[in-house]
């Protein structure tokens, strides 16, 4: 833990929160991160009975300036655009009107590599009666893998040939949570046992004025460090 560490937060040293299992890790997890994650996981299933999640790591290119604050930003703002229009769109194409919206949720964290190399780990949230995969990893398809690298893109203002090697999905990146099925509780726990992870005290920039972890603005949620 750095000596710029954030004095205002919290540190657990017990691989546990609120009664769900965490990650253990050496340093422990911050009990504020650890309450936004909780805090946006409950919304999401609360607004919708079957939610689609998916991890995605971001990196930035060689010799770019990683330090642009809002480029996490313009990531969010492009992917909540391309979700409008795709309703839009099959709006126009239904013939029952039966078409599902999804509102974007996630939560992000900042980290910095052994290269001093910035990169976020990020959690994406969407209705699972309009989405429940990322589709096929191929460019220029109509599906969820498509729509993260053009709002990547989008963010970093290159074209998405660029940034295709950018974007990672760990294993197992998809979940599906579907509230009323018998499973729903144990899907919850291992989602946010694995997201704990994001709010871990080490590999964070301290003491630079910029945040390092942040989420959706859900009722009930902390202010993002």
């Amino acid at each position: 833990m750095g000596t710029d560490f954030n004095r205002n937060l919290t540190v657990l040293t017990t691989p546990q929160y609120d009664g769900l299992h965490t990650l253990s890790l050496k340093n422990g997890t911050i009990e504020e991160y650890l309450f936004n994650i909780r805090s946006v996981m409950d919304c999401v299933v609360q607004n919708y009975s079957k939610v689609f999640a998916v991890r995605v790591d971001l990196r930035f290119p060689d010799m770019f300036e990683s330090g642009d604050t809002a480029v996490i930003t313009r990531f969010f703002e492009s992917l909540k655009a391309q979700l409008k229009a795709d309703y839009q769109a099959k709006l126009r194409n239904t013939t029952d009107g039966l078409v599902h919206a999804s509102e974007l949720f996630y939560i992000w964290v900042k980290e910095i590599s052994g290269r001093d190399k910035c990169h976020y780990h990020v959690c994406l949230f969407f209705n699972g009666h309009a989405y429940k995969s990322l589709g096929k990893f191929e460019l220029d398809r109509a599906n969820m893998y498509n729509r993260i690298h053009k709002a990547w893109a989008s963010a970093l203002r290159l074209d998405i040939s660029h940034v295709q090697g950018l974007i990672h999905f760990p294993e197992n990146a998809q979940y599906l949570l579907c509230r009323n099925q018998a499973d729903f509780t144990y899907i919850y726990q291992d989602l946010f046992k694995r997201l704990s992870y994001f709010a871990k005290t080490d590999t964070k920039i301290y003491g630079n004025g910029n945040h390092n972890f942040g989420c959706s603005r859900v009722s009930g949620r902390l202010q993002s460090w």
